[in-house]
């Protein structure tokens, strides 16, 4: 796409691939896609994965492909069988020719000048792998709950900050990334097909070998609360928590392995085993599991981590008292 920049001369506005992956999301796709149809920048690709969806998702996806195809944007639909978000992004990343790629929710929207800032930074910083903006956080009334961001740290460790969901925003619509970089960290274009952490294993490998993070200080990005999403009905149910976050503890362990150098392997291995089994230890004893609240703390007495935070959570657990 060419445009007149201020010198009178043709400037390329670089091509930017819009990744998403979708299950049952046809009460959303119509915003979604329409946010994307009114962005403020042209030189973009759609690359849609249908995970397996009962719905109408197929019927919408098609009516807005003949929209975007009318304005002579490339739209990719690809479709499976249902095998969760890395599965479907794993589908989708050879068909990514952008030189910056996005990879926003199909229960989201993206405000009007979502890809052009983002380009704006990047091209700006061409030392930047990665960059990151705000979001509004809000209901499916539209009001806003909150602004979410990450607070730029004085000592920035993004790598870490991810392994232990230290001051991090989620919401996958306020990043963007170079194409080349993230190839060049995942040449297989396979990230691992667990359900949980598609947003880790993109952003991991990146962050940890390139340590330089941008961020773009403006609201790009509309991040919905649906409160008929699984996430918020297992958060009442300590058994689909639990397992929740051991898979993603498990898919953690398996990044560790494939980014990592050997000292920090073991490092981070350590790390992470501690993370998790202390925010076990304190869920078990939220929910008065006595006897889960004996295994989480033995294991962390094992690797000598039971300190006078987790003696208390144990403590109170056994006697049946939800530790404050």
């Amino acid at each position: 796409m060419e445009v007149l920049d201020l010198s009178g001369g043709v400037k390329v506005e670089p091509l930017v691939s819009i990744i998403t992956p979708s299950y049952n999301s046809e009460k959303y796709l119509d915003a979604f896609f329409i946010s994307i149809l009114e962005q403020d920048y042209e030189n973009y690709e759609v690359i849609f994965i249908n995970d397996g969806s009962t719905d109408r998702t197929e019927n919408i996806v098609y009516k807005y492909k003949e929209k975007f195809e009318e304005r002579n944007i490339r739209f990719v639909y690809l479709k499976q069988e249902n095998g969760g978000q890395a599965k479907a992004m794993n589908l989708g990343f050879p068909y990514i020719q952008g030189k910056y790629f996005i990879w926003p929710d199909s229960d989201d929207e993206l405000y009007r000048n979502n890809i052009s800032e983002k380009v704006k930074y990047m091209e700006q910083h061409p030392d930047i792998p990665l960059a990151m903006s705000w979001a509004d956080y809000v209901d499916e009334s539209g009001n806003v709950i909150k602004r979410l961001q990450r607070i730029k740290p004085e000592k920035d460790n993004f790598f870490e900050d991810l392994l232990f969901s230290k001051n991090i925003v989620f919401c996958p619509g306020i990043y963007i990334m170079r194409t080349d970089i993230f190839f060049k960290y995942v040449p297989s274009r396979h990230i691992n097909e667990s359900r949980i952490g598609q947003n880790y294993q993109i952003l991991l490998p990146v962050a940890y070998h390139e340590k330089k993070i941008g961020y773009i200080d403006k609201t790009l990005y509309k991040y919905i609360l649906h409160k008929n999403s699984h996430s918020n009905k297992d958060n009442n149910n300590y058994e689909k928590t639990i397992r929740r976050f051991q898979e993603h503890e498990n898919t953690l362990y398996d990044l560790v392995k494939n980014i990592c150098d050997v000292n920090d392997q073991n490092i981070y291995t350590r790390k992470v085993f501690v993370h998790f089994n202390r925010f076990y230890l304190r869920l078990a004893n939220e929910y008065g599991m006595k006897s889960e609240v004996k295994v989480y703390y033995n294991k962390l007495k094992v690797v000598g981590e039971n300190g006078i935070k987790q003696k208390i959570y144990y403590i109170m657990g056994m006697l049946g008292i939800k530790a404050r």
